[in-house]
């Protein structure tokens, strides 16, 4: 009997409820763990946000400069104020960033009559959002290039024709004036379509910098540049 008592007395005493510091501290370490994977999923969920925007802007430039390039091959004429340069904005007014013809001499006449001739203008409307976070200050997002074929005479860049989304070919196209630094000495312009180098009469190369951005957190962007041939006699 004796024992019976010595062993319940035992258990009673190994068989007490947690005190309230242990309580406390395993809440403690839960909470910790629960905010540390809080933290890891929002980072997780971020960059694979960030990941998609970026695939996003890679997709729609890639889509852009396979057009321009189609274009470029196909094109017969480009005229002498054909090529912007590098543009300088004071309002939102849309640019013709290029002009080019196919099927037509450099004095407008058919090359053949077995095909129609076919101009067309690429378009740049700046846009208008400057909100920080954005590098540098003066620089503007959400611009826009359309591109707009006509079968008589190169169309002007205006509200019309940009206006028009079955004319977008890009959108979120960032605007950095030649006139502002990026650093210290450092000049980027943006969109830049430009000459590079060569005579007129000489197949020539056109150079095209393009910077694409999203206003987030962190900004996502993407910057191409790519070298196109002219025509012959442009």
């Amino acid at each position: 009997m004796r024992h019976t008592y010595h062993f319940f007395h035992q258990l009673g005493r190994t068989s007490r409820g947690f005190t309230l510091t242990e309580v406390l501290l395993a809440v403690m370490i839960i909470g910790l763990i629960g905010i540390s994977l809080a933290a890891l999923t929002r980072a997780a969920s971020r960059e694979g946000s960030v990941g998609r925007s970026k695939i996003m802007l890679r997709n729609n430039l890639s889509i852009f400069v396979r057009t321009l390039r189609q274009d470029m091959a196909e094109a017969s004429y480009i005229p002498s104020d054909g090529i912007a340069g590098e543009l300088t904005l004071n309002n939102a007014s849309p640019v013709a960033l290029l002009k080019l013809a196919k099927n037509v001499d450099s004095q407008g006449a058919r090359l053949s009559s077995s095909y129609t001739p076919e101009y067309v203008t690429y378009c740049f409307k700046r846009g208008t959002d400057n909100a920080s976070p954005i590098v540098p200050s003066a620089a503007y997002r959400g611009g826009a290039i359309y591109r707009v074929v006509s079968s008589s005479d190169f169309a002007e860049c205006d509200d019309d024709t940009t206006g028009d989304d079955t004319n977008l070919v890009l959108n979120n196209v960032k605007y950095i004036s030649p006139t502002t630094q990026i650093s210290s000495s450092v000049y980027y312009p943006v969109p830049l379509f430009t000459r590079n180098g060569f005579s007129r009469n000489m197949n020539s190369l056109l150079d095209v910098k393009l910077i694409v951005e999203l206003r987030s957190n962190p900004v996502v962007n993407d910057v191409i540049e790519e070298t196109f041939a002219m025509p012959m006699g442009y």
